[in-house]
């Protein structure tokens, strides 16, 4: 039988009607398992543009937000590099100063940025960005950043989940030895700057650690930072008697790729610009593998 004119209007509304549902539902699935934007390219749900980007993250109803690194090319598993700031600075600003992109191409860089509300030495107050200190310092809040961020990250991208490390300088340099502490199964290698993990080392899992501090930091005493030194020996079985002076940087290693790098400057709190290089180069030579028996 043929269809009327109006038997082809009703036929054609309902197609029309379905294929808006489809793609309502479709639209909203998308929005919700989306948890990162960026301000250069919008997130498809499977990965992220190459280049330098601003990504942000709902964690527990609180927008955070990272500067996002991403190689061109990226094709196999990559290391990332997580870069926290210090208390009163942000994401953007670490990265102009570490660059880790920029010495390493290959790597996937991420640069988070602190919330208020930490009371710093320098900010009783709390009113300068910073991040916790303590397991359960601040709520939880900037370890449950890590968590949702990581999360993101592997989901999206082509993370070496073998080459992760993290550098924070000063109230980041603290975070970074909590993350090691609590964190540690994800973590290869560490490096701080300007703060030091002190008696975190004790239930530390033993890592590779890069330290740098300045002779003269009115922030953060080098008299209570070099403290850590023995400590981190002890925990790494490096032997101080083999240790390579170059300049300001002493290594020492033990067996199994472990490997302690201090680097003792006569400056002050802030991160000499011959540091950066040098983290990079000591990320580059380690990896989880070498911590698994």
């Amino acid at each position: 039988m043929t269809p009327t004119r109006s038997t082809r209007r009703t036929l054609l509304s309902a197609v029309v009607a379905s294929t808006l549902v489809v793609l309502v539902g479709a639209c909203g699935s998308t929005r919700s398992a989306t948890s990162a934007t960026s301000a250069t390219t919008a997130t498809s749900g499977v990965g992220y543009e190459a280049g330098t980007q601003t990504v942000s993250w709902d964690v527990d109803g609180t927008t955070r937000t990272a500067v996002l690194v991403v190689p061109a090319n990226l094709t196999g598993p990559a290391p990332l590099v997580i870069g926290y700031h210090g208390h009163g600075g942000n994401g953007a600003a670490f990265d102009k100063k570490m660059d880790i992109e920029g010495r390493w191409p290959e790597a996937i860089v991420v640069y988070p940025d602190g919330l208020v509300g930490h009371q710093g030495k320098t900010d009783p107050e709390g009113v300068k960005t910073g991040w916790q200190q303590v397991a359960d310092d601040e709520g939880g809040r900037d370890l449950r950043f890590f968590d949702t961020m990581m999360a993101d990250l592997h989901a999206k991208l082509p993370i070496d989940a073998d080459r992760v490390f993290v550098v924070g300088h000063s109230n980041g340099s603290a975070f970074t030895s909590l993350l090691l502490n609590v964190r540690g199964d994800q973590i290869a290698a560490t490096a701080n700057l300007s703060a030091q993990p002190g008696r975190l080392l004790d239930t530390d899992p033993v890592r590779s650690m890069f330290m740098g501090m300045g002779e003269q930091d009115p922030i953060v005493p080098y008299a209570n930072q070099k403290q850590s030194i023995p400590l981190a020996e002890a925990k790494l079985g490096v032997d101080p008697a083999t240790a390579t002076v170059d300049g300001y940087l002493r290594i020492e290693t033990a067996p199994g790729n472990l490997e302690l790098a201090t680097y003792v400057h006569p400056a002050g709190h802030e991160v000499p610009d011959a540091v950066p290089p040098l983290v990079v180069a000591f990320f580059q030579r380690h990896s989880l593998a070498d911590a698994r028996p």
